[in-house]
């Protein structure tokens, strides 16, 4: 409760304190005002006006003539600049672009004020002479029209150099299956921060896919930040996307729009006659306009996609119609016939059996070929639908107060060809009905209280959500008087077991396995965002100061350990001499089954974490020709934490030598008769549940918060006339990293809050078998001690206007990046002979222990004994210092 109290101050400080600026989406334009000699017109007054959006803004010019008018929507508008002694200037059609901090130097010519001269589209200086960051921006026509394979916007960010696509996809995607897999000037590409509306829009998951992706008809431009940006940008360690929706204006417009894809366009050829089904639609329309004329404006976007395009290929060996009986003789003699010989029901096998008719359901029929040569054929549509709806209003409260409000809604569904996140998947028998709807939400409020103070404040909601269903042969209760040797009775949620076929014949083997399908939600991560940035300008310098705030949650249902599941998982191996059969499908006819692995429990994690980052800004424009950009941001990460205190943590420093979970015999000492989870007290050695032992924080690690991220660079224009532009930079960024590296969702499932055992040889389907617990351990860990990574950015360029509207940009880019995230193996066995044994005589073999570290500390690093020995008991031990 106090930790909540301390953030909601916090945040209450930040609105009622900043007089806020405009968020990094919107655009300022500025200049220098000045008589024919060149003197500074002291007192001028620049006007800034939209007729299509309703803004007015009038700012006088200070002592040295410059001006700044901010908070500007990208898009046309009009400049017009009076003053005492001067024609009237008036420049029409002058253009902004997202995020762009525009220049327009403005002379006015001696004579009577109701004299005007007029200027059509007014040039925005094209080299940047007022910052020193390398960014680039996507226009809107270049959005709608480029052609796109997918019609994916994220798509187009490789236009701005520097940015490499690292997707693995060659068509652009929507939904869960999307991917922002970018590198931008050599950085990781989980690095990077996507912005939409000045809101946030990654899944905090894995930071490489977006919870909603905007319909190129509803995208205004957005812009790329790759390298040395100002101090207002933060959170991530590499890229910035920022992309401003449209809006409405005075006018109505709007479009309607179909693409397709089909199989219909597409020719056959000489070798394959028939064409594969293939079909695409992308479908919508949009519209805006004034709801109260010159205050209030409206923009509607929905659009729908359809596809209809084979998701995999089948061509997988199975066992024939009367094998499927019992009858084996297409494979006897040789070497896969049953050693109890060809009719299967002399030695027991009964067709009738509910058990055997449940697991052939997972098998299909062949449908090619015959006898010991029969096949399973098949290219099934997997159908993939997507529907969006964004709405946007913005209302100007006066004429300087702007407000705006945006929702996006995207709806998207897939049925995959197999099973989902499972042990094996090879057939279409079990498939899983597949959904992930996103929302994004923002309200942004730009204030304007004097010429020289503009505020901006920003919220944002944003969320997705993973939804699993079963489809197929996947229920138990359609086999009545169903049985397998359950190792946790109930546990199976009424899913039928998988199996997997170890065997030389039927092309090497197959399996298939339902898993552990919730029905339901499997994962969400809401994210709530505040951005507040102040923008005051004092003589020659444009403050900017704030600061972003952010609170975050992944909520989802641990993955299944190893071969276990919850519904439990039989294999079949015809190389097992002590039950098998010779033929692991004559097993399965007979229940002479390998072993028979299941998980005791699935549980959901509710992981939590919160961001602050004050920043301070100053771009110091030191004389009329050199421009410093100074800035420093305070990176104020808080550390993950399981909200329920379920993270378990393998901490060496409490791992005492000598002291092993596992006993010489194989057995185990810690876990309750019952199978619950063990005391503090009887926790395996080394094993701490963070929150619960004592001297062990519930993020399972000591925070670092002090995180201080200097920005410094400059931008030189060595005539003055803002044709050249010579630039560099260097600024530190901190990384927070995303939810599965290093914090407590990487200790989901870490034993003993789950486990799995493993029954083998067991003969009949009723039959108990030999119990064996899954030893050694699987036991994840991270380390003890926070300490984020960094990434290092310099760059130094040379800007060139050659003609009109082209510029020419030479540039060197440089990046270090400091602790990053790595996976190393802490367990790993001595380098000896394969002749000799690493570990001590009569000891149990060690495997891994999983250590997803995080940022982190060097002294997670020496988990040898002092004989030299690896940690017994455990399993691979990889940590990522």
């Amino acid at each position: 409760m106090k930790s909540r109290l301390v953030w909601l101050s916090i945040a209450l400080f930040v609105f009622v304190v900043s007089a806020s600026l405009l968020a990094q989406d919107t655009a300022s334009i500025t200049g220098t005002v000045t008589d024919p000699s060149g003197a500074a017109v002291k007192g001028a007054q620049v006007r800034v006006s939209s007729t299509d959006r309703g803004i007015d803004r009038t700012v006088p010019t200070n002592d040295s003539g410059d001006y700044l008018v901010a908070g500007l929507p990208p898009g046309s508008v009009n400049v017009a600049v009076t003053a005492s002694g001067f024609k009237k200037f008036e420049a029409t059609g002058v253009a902004l672009r997202v995020g762009q901090k525009a220049r327009t130097d403005i002379t006015l010519q001696v004579g009577a004020t109701t004299t005007v001269v007029e200027v059509e589209g007014a040039a925005v200086a094209q080299v940047e002479t007022q910052s020193s960051d390398l960014a680039g921006t996507v226009t809107g026509k270049q959005i709608t029209q480029l052609e796109l394979n997918g019609r994916n916007f994220t798509q187009l960010v490789t236009l701005v150099p520097g940015v490499s696509n690292q997707t693995g996809q060659d068509e652009g995607t929507v939904g869960v299956y999307g991917n922002v897999a970018f590198s931008v000037n050599g950085g990781r590409t989980e690095y990077n921060n996507w912005e939409l509306d000045g809101g946030d829009n990654m899944d905090n998951g894995s930071n490489e896919t977006l919870n909603v992706y905007p319909s190129l008809e509803a995208i205004a431009e957005f812009k790329v930040l790759t390298s040395n940006y100002g101090a207002q940008y933060g959170r991530n360690g590499s890229g910035t996307v920022e992309v401003e929706t449209k809006s409405g204006t005075n006018g109505f417009h709007g479009n309607v729009y179909e693409f397709v894809r089909n199989d219909a366009f597409n020719a056959s050829n000489y070798f394959q006659r028939t064409v594969p089904p293939y079909k695409k639609n992308d479908y919508g329309y949009t519209v805006g306009g004034p709801i109260w004329k010159n205050h209030t404006f409206f923009f509607w976007s929905q659009e729908w996609r359809r596809d209809r395009v084979p998701g995999q290929n089948f061509n997988v060996p199975v066992p024939s119609v009367a094998e499927r009986g019992g009858d084996f003789s297409d494979q006897c003699p040789g070497s896969n016939c049953p050693s109890v010989g060809s009719d299967l029901t002399a030695a027991g096998f009964d067709p009738n059996d509910p058990t055997i008719q449940g697991l052939l359901s997972e098998i299909p029929l062949p449908n090619q070929g015959s006898g010991a040569d029969s096949v399973f054929v098949a290219s099934p549509v997997q159908p993939t639908n997507w529907r969006e709806e964004l709405i946007r209003v913005d209302h100007n409260l006066t004429d300087k107060q702007r407000l705006t409000f945006r929702f996006i809604h995207d709806s998207w569904d897939t049925i995959t060809a197999v099973p989902l996140w499972t042990n094996q998947g090879s057939f279409p028998t079990i498939q899983t009905a597949f959904k992930g709807p996103g929302v994004a939400l923002v309200t942004r409020l730009n204030s304007t209280f004097s010429p020289t103070l503009l505020n901006e404040f920003v919220f944002s909601y944003t969320t997705d959500h993973i939804i699993l269903n079963n489809v197929g042969n996947w229920k138990r209760s359609a086999f009545p008087n169903f049985v397998v040797p359950d190792i946790f009775p109930g546990n199976g949620n009424g899913i039928l077991p998988g199996i997997n076929l170890v065997t030389s014949a039927y092309g090497g083997g197959f399996g298939e396995d339902a898993g552990y399908i919730p029905n339901g939600v499997y994962n969400s991560n809401p994210t709530y965002t505040y951005r507040d940035n102040v923008s005051k300008i004092v003589g020659k310098h444009n403050l900017q100061f704030g600061a972003y705030a952010v609170t975050g949650q992944k909520n989802e249902l641990g993955g299944e350990l190893g071969p276990g599941s919850i519904p439990g998982y039989l294999t079949f191996d015809d190389s097992n001499t002590t039950v098998s059969t010779g033929n692991a499908f004559a097993d399965l006819l007979l229940g002479r089954i390998s072993s028979f692995g299941q998980q005791d429990r699935f549980i959901k994690y509710y992981n939590r974490y919160k961001i602050l980052e004050p920043y301070f800004q100053d771009d110091w424009h030191a004389t009329s020709h050199l421009t410093l950009n100074l800035g420093l941001r305070l990176s104020l990460f808080g550390t993950y934490r399981e909200k329920q205190k379920q993270a378990f943590n393998f901490d060496p420093a409490r791992y005492v030598a000598g002291q092993t979970s596992v006993n010489s015999d194989g057995t185990v000492n810690f876990l309750t008769a019952d199978g619950g989870v063990p005391s503090v007290s009887d926790l395996p050695n080394g094993i701490v549940q963070c929150g619960v032992t004592p001297g062990v924080p519930v993020s399972c690690m000591q925070g670092h918060l002090f995180n201080p991220a200097p920005r410094i660079g400059f931008a030189y224009d060595p005539r003055g006339n803002g044709k050249t532009a010579i630039r560099g930079g260097y600024g530190i960024f901190f990384e927070h990293a995303n939810g599965n590296e290093g914090n407590t969702e990487s200790l989901e499932n870490s034993p003993p809050l789950a486990n799995a055992s493993q029954r083998n040889n067991i003969i009949g389907y009723t039959g108990t078998g030999q119990a064996q617990a899954q030893l050694p351990l699987t036991v994840n860990a991270i380390p003890t001690k926070a300490r984020w990574p960094y990434i290092q950015q310099w760059h130094f360029d040379v800007q060139h206007e050659i003609v009109r509207n082209t510029v020419a940009t030479v540039s060197y880019v440089g990046s270090k990046g400091t602790r990053l995230n790595r996976q190393t193996d802490l367990n790993q066995l001595r380098s000896v002979p394969l002749s000799q044994n690493p570990y001590k005589p009569g000891e149990p073999i060690g495997g891994g222990l999983d250590a997803d570290g995080n940022p982190l500390h060097d002294d997670c690093g020496t988990l040898i004994t002092p004989s030299g020995v690896p940690v017994t008991g455990q399993a691979a031990i990889n940590l990522q210092p």
